[in-house]
C-alpha cells in the first residue's frame, strides 16, 4: 500500500475529479481570497480616506479563513483515500502513516500550523494595516506551500515558483475585484478616494493578468509539452481549453472596465456599470478557479503512455 502512497506524492490521482473538486475549489478559492483581500486592505485601500477597510471586507476575511480551516482535514482525508485505494470512511486510520511518509502528508503537516494561524490573525480584533499585512503573508506562504504538492514538482523549481506566481495572481486579481465590490457600496467614501481605489484596482489587474499569462504558459508547456494532439485529445487539454476560454472572456471584461467605464467614473451611471461588471468579473474568476482544481488533479499530457 505504502508504494502506491508514494507514486502519488501530488494529491492521489485515483479519486473521481468531483469529489477531489467539491473539496479543493471552497478551500482554495478561499484561500485565494483571504490572501487577496488581506493584500487590498494593506496596500489598496489608502490610509487618508478611511483608518481602515470596511467591516464587510474583515467579515469575509474572518469567515473564509475559518471555511480553509474546516476544510483542510477533510482534503487530508480525501487525499488519504485517493492514494490507498480506500472508502472515504477507511480513510482515517491511515492518515498517519500518509502524513509520514508522503510529500503530501508533509505539506499537509507543514501548513497546519500556518491555517491555524491564518484563523487566528483574521478572527483578532484589529483592523490595522499592519494586521491586514500579517494575514497576507500567511496566506502567500500557504500559497507556497501547496505548490509543492503539485504537479509542478515533477518539472523542477521553475515550475513550482511559477505555480506560486500563478495561484498568487489569481488571489490578488479576485480579492481586488471582491473588495473594490466592498468598498463600492460605503456611503461614506468620497469620489475622489473612491476613484484611486478602482485606478490602483485596475493597475493590479494589469499586473496580474500579465502573471497569470506568461506563467500559465509555461506550465502549460510543462504539461502538454509542444504536442497538439496533447491539448486535444487529452483531459487536461481539454480543461485547460475551457479554462483559457473563460480567462479570455475575463479579460475582456476587465479591458472593457479599465478602458471604457474608468475614464467615466465620476458619472454616476458609469459607477454603477463599473460595480455591476465587477461582480459579474468575480462569478467568472469563480468559474476559472473551479476549471483551475480541475487541472490540479488531472495527469499532465506527458504523463499519458
Amino acid at each position: 500500500m505504502m508504494g502506491a502512497m508514494g507514486e502519488m506524492t501530488h494529491g492521489g490521482m485515483s479519486d473521481p475529479f468531483t469529489t477531489r473538486t467539491l473539496c479543493e475549489w471552497p478551500m482554495l478559492t478561499a484561500l485565494l481570497l483571504v490572501f487577496g483581500l488581506a493584500t487590498f486592505a494593506s496596500a489598496i485601500v489608502p490610509s487618508q480616506s478611511s483608518p481602515s477597510a470596511p467591516s464587510k471586507l474583515w467579515n469575509a476575511v474572518r469567515g473564509l479563513a475559518l471555511a480553509v480551516l474546516i476544510l483542510a482535514p477533510l482534503q487530508l482525508l480525501i487525499g488519504v483515500a485517493s492514494m490507498a485505494g480506500t472508502a472515504f470512511a477507511q480513510a482515517l486510520p491511515l492518515a498517519p502513516e500518509v502524513l509520514r511518509q508522503t510529500r503530501f502528508g508533509n505539506v499537509w503537516l507543514a501548513s497546519a500550523p500556518l491555517l491555524l494561524a491564518l484563523a487566528a490573525a483574521a478572527w483578532t480584533s484589529g483592523h490595522s494595516r499592519w494586521h491586514a499585512s500579517l494575514i497576507a503573508l500567511i496566506g502567500a506562504v500557504l500559497l507556497a506551500l501547496r505548490a509543492l504538492a503539485t504537479h509542478a514538482i515533477d518539472f523542477g523549481t521553475p515550475a513550482i515558483v511559477l505555480y506560486f506566481i500563478h495561484e498568487a495572481g489569481a488571489g490578488l486579481w479576485c480579492g481586488a475585484l471582491l473588495g473594490l465590490s466592498f468598498v463600492a457600496g460605503r456611503g461614506d467614501m468620497e469620489l475622489p478616494a473612491a476613484n484611486l481605489i478602482v485606478r490602483r484596482v485596475s493597475r493590479l489587474a494589469g499586473w496580474c493578468v500579465a502573471a497569470l499569462v506568461a506563467s500559465g504558459v509555461y506550465i502549460a508547456y510543462c504539461a502538454l509539452g509542444l504536442n497538439l494532439d496533447h491539448l486535444l485529445y487529452s483531459a487536461y487539454g481539454r480543461t485547460l481549453i475551457a479554462k483559457v476560454a473563460i480567462f479570455g472572456i475575463l479579460v475582456a471584461l476587465g479591458g472593457y472596465n479599465r478602458y471604457r467605464l474608468l475614464p467615466r467614473f465620476s458619472v454616476a451611471s458609469a459607477r454603477s456599470e463599473l460595480i455591476r461588471s465587477v461582480r459579474i468579473e468575480c462569478l467568472l474568476m469563480m468559474a476559472v478557479l473551479a476549471l483551475a482544481v480541475l487541472l490540479a488533479n488531472t495527469p499532465p499530457a506527458h504523463d499519458l503512455k
